[in-house]
């Protein structure tokens, strides 16, 4: 493998796998921006670079330091693309810094089929891809993430349903949309099937319902509970297996798979989200002392 593993790559997801060699990777559990505002059209933005030149921006900082500018200001100063908010969550504060999520919906569903034929390409005959998205909702339909994965490769091996236990109350003409999915994938091949270590989990853990209060914000928009990426190692993988995730954020999954023994590789366009990542593990660390 030419990237270093055990690392946070400031790469672009496509970019960086591109990098990787078919079928090393043991399973894949990511969250990718869901495009809620590209697909209402509805965010006062500033001048929104494509995602082209995000991808070569990222590109060009992998071997720089992350900008200690930025840090210390509060959030909504950080935005460079974009104004905060948008017709969707209104008051709600759930933006990312560096990414404007606001994509043609046509080049969304172009972009996340490619980012999915590059899971099932990466991916052994024997691993797993967890594909965490949502049902979006816009002029009175809800838009949902089968659309795009039916017209890419992996196969969908199983649906679980993650009970957030609460979520924003936004709008009072639908039920609160309080549960997520994970999409659990395979490799599209004949004889593909993932390990599966179910007896690994919790017991209450063992359906395909799982009950997991949402992570508080702090640095990012919507990090993983750390309980969601250990179901989704513990089911999938053993020690010194490799976990891949392309949208690493705030670095949730390369905490959880290090504490349970698990390689990872992780890409991520943010340098400060990968710098909140590595101030999580020194705190963590000086705090065992």
């Amino acid at each position: 493998m030419s990237l270093e593993i055990n690392k946070i790559h400031l790469l672009d997801c496509l970019t960086a796998m591109q990098q990787l060699e078919d079928n090393s990777i043991d399973c894949i559990i990511t969250s990718p921006p869901y495009n809620k505002k590209g697909l209402v059209r509805g965010t006062k933005k500033k001048e929104l670079p494509a995602l082209g030149k995000l991808i070569k921006e990222a590109s060009e900082q992998e071997t720089q330091s992350s900008n200690p500018e930025l840090h210390g200001k509060k959030k909504t100063e950080r935005y460079k693309y974009h104004e905060k908010g948008n017709a969707i969550w209104k008051n709600f504060d759930i933006d990312y810094s560096d990414y404007g999520d606001n994509m043609k919906e046509e080049d969304y569903h172009a972009w996340m089929i490619t980012f999915l034929n590059e899971c099932n390409r990466v991916i052994k005959s024997t691993g797993s891809i967890f594909f965490n998205h949502k049902p979006r909702r816009y002029k009175k339909q809800a838009h949902l993430p089968t659309d795009f994965i039916i017209n890419s490769e992996p196969i969908i091996y199983q649906v679980i349903i993650w009970d957030r236990k609460n979520s924003p109350n936004i709008r009072n003409d639908v039920l609160v949309p309080c549960t997520e999915r994970v999409y659990w994938l395979r490799k599209n091949e004949k004889k593909s099937k993932p390990n599966v270590y179910r007896n690994q989990l919790a017991k209450e853990f063992r359906g395909e319902v799982w009950k997991i209060i949402a992570k508080k914000q702090k640095n990012h928009p919507a990090p993983f509970p750390p309980q969601l990426v250990e179901n989704c190692i513990l089911l999938s993988t053993q020690p010194g297996d490799i976990v891949l995730d392309p949208f690493m954020g705030c670095g949730t999954t390369a905490i959880v798979a290090d504490e349970l023994n698990r390689n990872w590789l992780g890409f991520e366009i943010d340098a400060d989200y990968i710098k909140s990542y590595y101030e999580e593990v020194g705190a963590r660390e000086e705090s065992d002392e």
